[in-house]
């Protein structure tokens, strides 16, 4: 188990990787500007976005964290992605963090399919701040390969009202960033 929760991990450091450098270049005017995530805007997707990595850190080093309340961000809503982001992998490093059950507020659920959970979540919002504030969109082709490697196996779960949407048709010579942005329910 140890090889797959590392790899495990490592993907959580690139998404979230990918996910800081989105954030950091969000300005406090971009804010109020809608996200190809419908039910957010900038404010509300970064609050999902930092509120997540504080909640998924409790969960990790075994504590029940309650629903992230209120802004998660202050002035600078990348410094505070980058701590809530170095917090969550120290957690996911703890002893045995992937390996138990995780307490949530929504329910207890495996370490190991919180993890891609929390992959997907972070190159997912991660082009969505990206495509709302006007910056680069690409994702990292590896990052785009797994996380359809770890979507396409969640497929019912992604289609319950409120997480994805349904799938968007594209056509069959689309990118492989398209075909998964689609996938998740975004028009690429």
């Amino acid at each position: 188990m140890e090889g797959a929760a590392v790899d495990a991990i490592e993907r959580v450091e690139r998404a979230t990787a990918f996910g800081s450098e989105k954030v950091a270049g969000v300005s406090a005017d971009d804010l109020g500007k809608g996200t190809p995530c419908a039910e957010f805007d900038v404010r509300a997707l970064l609050n999902h976005m930092i509120g997540g990595l504080g909640m998924l850190s409790v969960a990790a080093s075994g504590g029940k964290p309650a629903m992230p309340d209120g802004d998660q961000f202050g002035a600078n809503p990348g410094d505070d992605y980058r701590k809530g982001r170095e917090a969550l992998l120290a957690a996911l490093r703890g002893e045995g963090a992937i390996d138990r059950d995780w307490e949530l507020p929504f329910g207890t659920i495996p370490g190991s399919t919180m993890v891609g959970i929390a992959f997907m979540e972070h190159v997912t919002h991660g082009w969505d701040v990206a495509k709302a504030t006007g910056q680069d969109a690409s994702i990292p082709p590896e990052l785009v390969t797994e996380c359809m490697e770890v979507v396409v196996p969640m497929d019912a779960m992604l289609r319950i009202p409120g997480v994805c949407g349904p799938a968007i048709d594209v056509p069959d010579n689309a990118s492989a960033q398209d075909k998964l942005i689609a996938f998740l329910g975004r028009q690429p």
